[in-house]
């Protein structure tokens, strides 16, 4: 007996029905509410590629079904929640507006913590940017306030850098992300201050990562951004140097640990953990390090995990006496001490925690388009959000959109985007610094 063959029915919990004031770019729309002919659409269906269309769909039609497959970008997640979860992703500022609003000190951040994706355990990553923007910001303005007081050797308190470090720390739970774009996009005032920011930031995001507790997480956070105070007791000609040191000046900066203890010695807020760990974040493994050249086992987790992010940031910011590499080079630069310097477990999981695109590398696609990391995705390490800042022509694309690789994305021909390589930050003309938020 012959079969009869069924015509294609696509799986319903792959298709929605969705009102047409909901409709954004990046939906493939595979049926209207009425047909086809007499719309300029073609009959197998349309992938939305611009608002013109969106709005040509709305003067046809009241509801549209969409097929979650063959949407792309953030729209295939989008897709799997219900009506009210796209409603409000379509309120949520794209990643681009945000960004404009930090830099331009126009942020007017949600008054409750984003919330938490019931799938991913993260927050959406625009949000917790704008969130934790003005506790980001108290923190900074907290270490400034530290340095008439050190430099006149008066008593400061450090209770209200404890408790940003406390909301720090919840965020980073959230959305890590989020507060590494904060520390990359907001101004900062000298290196030696900036260093300090970014040391406690990498930290935390680091120990968060490791699976560390929350006590710890904020412990390590506050070594970060003390463990060079000692530094205000040295010249500041000595710090700007950019020529080599000679002997007696190595001698002298290598005593800011020391002042860094006798500091922080008559805090009560520092415990013998965290003394020890300032005391230890400049020895190195290989005995290479200072002031007491330990090496081994004598180094516990907290002073290697203090040393390892310390010259991490070191490397990627700009110093009097170096250039600044991108984080691509500077992880490249981890490797070539990995069982040197620094235990090979420790370079592996950082590279892991950051990433093989950390966010704000540049990338080029399979498309020829460019773009810049925004997002990891901690299944599928290859498949970051990048935001695309030129078209295959490499013109500039003047309404930069997200994509995110790990939902296999089609490109115009059909293919599924990929990143094809790395580039350097000054590909093509791009500034890294404010090139996609111009």
């Amino acid at each position: 007996m012959r079969s009869i063959k069924k015509p294609f029915v696509p799986i319903k919990s792959l298709i929605k029905t969705l009102p047409v004031d909901i409709l954004r770019v990046g939906m493939f729309v595979v049926e209207l509410d009425r047909p086809w002919l007499g719309t300029p659409f073609p009959l197998q269906g349309v992938l939305l590629s611009n608002q013109g269309q969106i709005d040509l769909l709305a003067s046809l039609c009241k509801t549209v079904q969409v097929d979650i497959m063959l949407s792309v970008g953030d729209c295939y997640e989008a897709l799997l929640g219900d009506e009210d979860d796209i409603r409000a992703r379509q309120r949520r500022l794209p990643f681009v507006e945000v960004v404009r609003r930090i830099r331009s000190g126009l942020v007017a951040g949600p008054a409750q913590p984003p919330k938490v994706h019931p799938r991913t355990q993260c927050s959406a990553l625009e949000e917790e940017i704008l969130y934790s923007h003005a506790f980001f910001t108290e923190l900074r303005a907290c270490l400034r306030r530290l340095v008439e007081p050190l430099q006149k050797g008066e008593p400061f308190d450090l209770a209200p850098i404890e408790e940003q470090l406390g909301n720090l720390s919840f965020s980073i739970s959230r959305n890590s992300e989020a507060i590494l774009w904060l520390n990359r996009l907001q101004l900062t005032d000298g290196y030696t201050y900036a260093h300090a920011v970014d040391v406690a930031v990498h930290l935390m995001v680091f120990a968060r990562f490791l699976g560390l507790p929350q006590k710890d997480v904020e412990r390590l956070g506050m070594v970060g951004l003390m463990q060079d105070i000692g530094k205000v007791k040295l010249p500041p000609a000595l710090l700007c140097k950019t020529e080599k040191l000679t002997e007696e000046e190595c001698t002298l900066l290598c005593s800011h640990v020391e002042n860094s203890l006798e500091i922080l010695s008559r805090q009560p807020g520092f415990d013998a953990i965290m003394l020890e760990t300032v005391a230890r974040h400049h020895e190195r493994i290989d005995g290479s390090g200072y002031p007491r050249s330990l090496e081994g086992d004598t180094l516990d987790l907290f002073a290697e995990l203090a040393g390892f992010i310390d010259t991490y940031c070191a490397i990627i910011r700009q110093r009097p006496y170096a250039l600044t590499l991108s984080t691509q080079k500077a992880i490249a630069a981890l490797v070539r001490m990995r069982g040197g310097k620094f235990r090979e477990s420790i370079v592996d999981q950082f590279i892991q925690c950051m990433g093989i695109y950390p966010i704000g590398s540049l990338v080029e696609l399979n498309t020829g388009e460019v773009g810049v990391v925004i997002q990891q995705n901690q299944v599928r390490r290859l498949c970051p959000r990048v935001l695309i800042l030129l078209n295959a022509d490499k013109s500039v694309e003047r309404h930069p959109r997200s994509i995110d690789l790990l939902m296999e994305p089609l490109t115009p021909t059909g293919g599924q985007y990929r990143i094809v390589c790395a580039l350097p930050e000054d590909a093509y003309g791009i500034d890294p610094q404010d090139f996609y938020i111009a």
